[in-house]
């Protein structure tokens, strides 16, 4: 993408105080535009905008109703975010001021994504090995992040040493791992 493309894409938006594109199903952050009064971690927001898309999809699946024109909308008391997906790879999450209205929310966001969707790459993802994912999600998810390793290992057997390097694991030891984590986040499956 074009450098500064993403502010001049939301230059003429009114109400609105940042938006992120984040990559899938990494959930990383691609760029981003955060009006110049906010300071919040664009890495973080991407993330956990990335998460939530995911378990929207998930929960849809569940109901038999998954879409590819799927929206997530968040309000709270001064903000409205407002989530949708460009392509099979990646994620807009528009934050606007609370007072906005939220039909105007939706316009704005829909011309500010027909703007950003042609100057998105398209690419083949590689798909990361499960161990690696599942130990990226606890160490994310964690309540203490610094001790679930040692958590993990007291909880399956496997070396702390061989839990560093995840994408060495076998199936088995995989296995264990996510039913370690499972536990210890307190969940009944990870959809990751």
């Amino acid at each position: 993408m074009p450098q500064n493309f993403v502010a001049q894409a939301v230059e003429d938006v009114p109400g609105m105080r940042a938006i992120f594109i984040t990559a899938m199903p990494d959930a990383l952050l691609y760029d981003y535009w955060i009006r110049e009064n906010d300071n919040w971690s664009a890495e973080d927001v991407a993330s956990y905008f990335g998460d939530l898309i995911r378990a929207n999809r998930e929960g849809l699946k569940a109901l038999g109703s998954w879409s590819s024109e799927m929206q997530v909308t968040i309000e709270s008391a001064d903000t409205l975010v407002v989530l949708r997906e460009l392509t099979n790879d990646f994620v807009c999450g528009g934050v606007f001021d609370r007072k906005t209205p939220l039909g105007m929310v939706r316009l704005h966001l829909k011309r500010v994504t027909e703007r950003l969707i042609d100057h998105l790459p398209s690419f083949e993802v590689e798909e990361r090995p499960r161990g690696v994912r599942v130990m990226e999600f606890l160490q994310r998810y964690a309540p203490d992040p610094h001790m679930v390793m040692l958590r993990v290992a007291m909880q399956t057997g496997i070396d702390l040493e061989m839990l560093r390097t995840p994408e060495k694991l076998d199936k088995a030891q995989v296995h264990q791992v996510e039913e370690a984590t499972q536990r210890i986040l307190g969940l009944d499956s990870l959809n990751i």
